[in-house]
């Protein structure tokens, strides 16, 4: 099936990087998506040209439905345009529709990034760490450290809120996770400490306040950074942490409502043709053809159940609010390709999605680029077979966040050798040969 035209999404980011004075081709930094690549960049001498960098608004409480339990309610990226030098700056959502107005949905709550573009003071970059579990088995005692770097914004000038309410916004700007905390500490701090020099803030580390102008610079990552991609390529797919969960979301995607009007029609078609057979039924019964009712009948309450199942999904489909779809999700040792989602557009934690049951992450064998005609698809590769999890048109897209999604599978997998089940596995495998013989 087709996949549908992005163009109206590509039309609303171009309108959000104009309302930033910026063009759609013009280099953009993602450092949750790739964040050696803006290490690298934010560390380099600039010319004087302002920076483009993508953030994420923080998120809310995780939520609960009857006995489903899901992670906070997504929301929309947004574009900052950066000056060296100075802690002022422009903020914008990720897209606008017409006439500067921002799209309505559940991740359309008040907050950064709902008009047109903004001032913004910044005030600091500080840097957070956590602790959480390794992975779900009962026997894995391990803690994986998460760091991320928040930058805090001053409240808006023209906020409508009385000054005590008017509080400090928080934009996630880099986050890593290890069961050693020194790499992800590094990593995070290889972004935030040339963010925080370049805007002139302090940086807020565990070790205590640099000022700006003793701002220390940290090692680069020597990891290779991801092919650079203007804001036009990168909009569209984001990653970032949902609660407990990474998650990677398509931003084009309306998920389950893109289907919602083709599920109503094929559930109405099916409801149409169960109502003749049921009049044919009627008839039948009453010229004493008790063998035809009976088969007719049969017919007409097939069609009438997957009828009312199709308006069923169509009606949970119409209804829901947000505004991107859900790729992937990586959680303690286990990653999930396409997941269930809430009406809001939050993960549900539960370890499945439409694919199937979770899979570990380490029976991973790769993550890869593989044509799929004249597209692109980022594969992963594991025990159970290759499961496409991105499709995109162009190649160095696929790339890029076929690296994000290497590192994301990397960051939650269960260090050591192969688990029992796939030593249970090869130990079959190894049999079947022998037993052949």
């Amino acid at each position: 099936m087709p996949e549908p035209s992005t163009a109206a999404f590509d039309a609303e980011v171009a309108r959000a990087l104009r309302s930033l004075e910026a063009d759609s081709a013009v280099p953009a930094l993602d450092p949750l998506g790739d964040p050696a690549g803006a290490a690298r960049a934010l560390s380099a001498e600039g010319d004087g040209a302002p920076l483009l960098l993508r953030a994420a608004p923080e998120l809310g409480a995780p939520q609960r439905d009857k006995d489903a339990r899901f992670g906070p309610a997504p929301r929309d990226p947004v574009w900052l345009r950066i000056e060296r030098g100075a802690s002022a700056l422009r903020l914008a959502p990720l897209r606008l529709a017409g006439a500067g107005r921002p799209r309505s949905g559940a991740d359309g709550a008040a907050g950064a990034g709902e008009g047109a573009a903004e001032p913004r003071d910044a005030v600091r970059v500080e840097v957070t760490s956590a602790q959480g579990p390794c992975c779900t088995a009962p026997s894995c005692t391990r803690e994986r450290t998460h760091v991320a770097a928040w930058l805090v914004l001053a409240p808006p000038s023209r906020s409508p809120a009385p000054p005590r309410a008017a509080a400090a916004q928080r934009l996630l700007v880099a986050e890593a996770q290890d069961l050693d905390p020194g790499p992800a500490e590094a990593l995070v701090e290889s972004v935030a400490a040339p963010l925080a020099a370049a805007l002139r803030v302090p940086l807020v580390t565990a070790r205590g306040t640099e000022p700006p102008g003793a701002i220390e610079p940290r090692p680069l990552p020597e990891a290779a950074p991801a092919p650079a991609l203007t804001a036009a390529a990168l909009a569209r797919f984001a990653i970032r942490t949902e609660g407990e969960l990474l998650v990677l979301r398509d931003h084009a995607s309306q998920g389950p409502r893109g289907s919602a009007t083709r599920n109503a029609l094929i559930g109405a078609a099916l409801l149409v043709a169960a109502l003749a057979l049921w009049v044919q039924v009627m008839r039948s019964a009453s010229a004493g053809d008790s063998g035809i009712a009976i088969g007719v009948g049969s017919a007409a309450a097939l069609l009438s159940l997957a009828g009312y199942a199709f308006l069923g999904v169509a009606r949970f489909s119409s209804r829901y609010a947000a505004r991107s779809a859900p790729v992937a999700s990586f959680g303690p040792g286990r990653f999930v390709v396409a997941p269930w989602v809430s009406r809001t557009g939050a993960i549900d934690l539960r370890p499945e999605g439409r694919l199937g049951a979770a899979i570990s992450a380490g029976e991973v064998h790769a993550v890869g680029v593989q044509p799929r005609g004249d597209r692109f698809a980022v594969e992963i590769d594991t025990d159970h077979g290759p499961i496409d999890a991105l499709l995109t048109d162009r190649e160095d897209v696929a790339r890029y966040w076929c690296d994000a999604m290497e590192r994301a599978v990397a960051s939650v997998r269960h260090p050591g050798g192969p688990s029992a089940k796939q030593r249970l596995r090869a130990r079959s495998q190894a049999q079947q040969p022998a037993a052949a013989s």
